[in-house]
């Protein structure tokens, strides 16, 4: 039985529109982690943490499906209202990354075209 990891390479190996939607998605999956964290470490619905964001329970949805990449004001909103920390490191591919902690820097980068995009976040717990 293959793992995920496997069946993902694959695809992106064969795949080369599917290669470049996967490598866009890459902050948006990792914002919704954080928001499903958040949400998961406190008991809450999709609708009071609407709540706490000032949004609505269909954006919250739409943000837990790490289909669309937040804005920067979505991101800032969501790290003032739940105290999270959330950080974006983009840099040319085959860098290592400087602006990250070195826990931070654990999180596998995913390539995108020349670069590489790294999302991380803590939860203020």
């Amino acid at each position: 039985m293959k793992t995920f990891q496997q069946i993902l390479t694959e695809e992106q190996e064969s795949d080369p529109r599917f290669r470049a939607y996967w490598q866009r998605r890459a902050p948006a999956r990792e914002f919704a982690i954080a928001l499903l964290r958040y949400r998961a470490e406190h008991g809450l619905s999709q609708r009071a943490l609407a709540k706490e964001l000032g949004i609505s329970q269909p954006r919250v949805a739409k943000l837990e499906s790490g289909e669309h990449n937040p804005s920067v004001e979505t991101i800032i909103n969501a790290v003032r209202c739940l105290g999270i920390e959330f950080a974006i490191d983009i840099a040319p591919a085959g860098r290592r990354p400087a602006l990250l902690s070195a826990s931070a820097r654990e999180n596998e980068a995913v390539a995108h075209d020349e670069v590489a995009v790294r999302a991380v976040s803590v939860s203020a717990l």
